[in-house]
């Protein structure tokens, strides 16, 4: 079963898939490709480190467009480039760039 702990995925998110974070009621992520397209999005609870556990995992892998939590897990433990992961995101979730031109 596949679990993450918070601040490593914060520190993934924000660094390595370069994902704007914005700070609400929850943190949400937005992940762009490297046109500025957005391809995909998900949020974690504020507050205290947390481990999150597999159903979680499963949650926001799907969120990102990933669809498998194992993909999560090894964009997280570098075995998966930003690259590689982007490319991932736009198969599962294909984005209609007309919508981002305004």
């Amino acid at each position: 079963m596949a679990t993450l702990e918070s601040d490593k995925l914060d520190r993934v998110l924000r660094s390595k898939m370069k994902a704007e974070r914005y700070d609400s009621g929850d943190r949400y992520y937005i992940v762009r490709n490297d046109k500025g397209v957005i391809v995909s999005s998900t949020s974690i609870s504020k507050g205290a480190k947390q481990t999150l556990g597999p159903n979680r995992v499963s949650q926001m892998a799907r969120q990102l467009c990933l669809n498998k939590a194992q993909l999560l897990v090894d964009l997280v433990s570098c075995s998966l480039s930003r690259s590689a992961a982007i490319k991932i995101m736009e198969a599962n979730c294909p984005v209609d760039t007309k919508e981002q031109r305004s």
